[in-house]
């Protein structure tokens, strides 16, 4: 019933392309597709892009920047690039609408996508521990979060939203394991020594002790990786894994 509500709906009010606007078929909905067909190719081409570190595809690479690794995080799970020469890539128009509308449908598709992703990621790592002879962990999901003035402004916050959406997907717990304790300058202007001195000390740890479990840190793009690394400092588990959606290309930050 609820499925043909929502074919109705569509019909009446058809859906559009979440990354390039173009109307689709009411049978979207019911289907759950947030791209149209063009974009759809466009968006598996871009996670299928070639890391220049480790030449596998983006979608299946798990290389993490320096700042990540010298936190004790040697595995990051992400997409796609972002920036670069791709200032109209699909990763991007996407990315830019759920930091405007953090409800945007886009949260729900990066979910499903990056879950494929988070899963294989979690599922390597116990089975390594199983080879060490180590008791297996339990997994939680938290995020990065944003400056209050940023949650003000849309009303929501986008990496507390993909990350949810990531533990529906997943069916690995939620947990909000961060506050955010000042908020600092923008660090869109900022070079990647000045974001990380802008970071320091942002979070701190909330709640209850995660000293035994894998935690999955989640955020929407990582660019220098100060935030994450910062986060990672605050938290204290017994392993820690990046996730995003994208990776902005070293390039692109001086």
């Amino acid at each position: 019933m609820k499925r043909v509500l929502r074919w109705l709906d569509a019909l009446f009010f058809p859906p559009r392309c979440a990354a390039c606007g173009k109307l689709m078929h009411p049978d979207a909905v019911t289907h759950d597709l947030a791209l149209c067909p063009h974009c759809k190719s466009r968006f598996e081409g871009e996670m299928h892009s070639q890391c220049p570190r480790c030449f596998l595809e983006y979608c299946a690479c798990r290389c993490a920047p320096k700042s990540l690794r010298d936190r004790g995080i040697s595995c990051y799970v992400k997409l796609a690039p972002y920036g670069g020469d791709r200032e109209s890539s699909v990763t991007q128009n996407l990315v830019l609408g759920i930091k405007k509308d953090p409800s945007h449908r886009a949260v729900g598709f990066f979910a499903s996508e990056l879950a494929v992703g988070v899963k294989a990621a979690v599922e390597a790592s116990e089975r390594m521990r199983e080879k060490q002879g180590k008791a297996p962990l339990e997994t939680v999901i938290t995020y990065l979060p944003r400056s209050k003035k940023k949650v003000r402004r849309v009303g929501v916050d986008q990496a507390k939203e993909l990350a949810r959406a990531l533990s529906k997907s997943t069916g690995y717990c939620f947990r909000q394991l961060l506050v955010r304790v000042h908020d600092g300058a923008s660090q869109k202007s900022l070079t990647k020594k000045a974001r990380t001195e802008n970071l320091k000390g942002a979070f701190a740890k909330k709640g209850e002790n995660v000293s035994n479990f894998r935690v999955l840190l989640v955020d929407d793009v990582v660019t220098t990786g100060a935030g994450m690394a910062e986060c990672a400092k605050a938290l204290s588990c017994a392993e820690l894994v990046a996730v995003s959606v994208a990776y902005t290309e070293k390039k692109r930050i001086k």
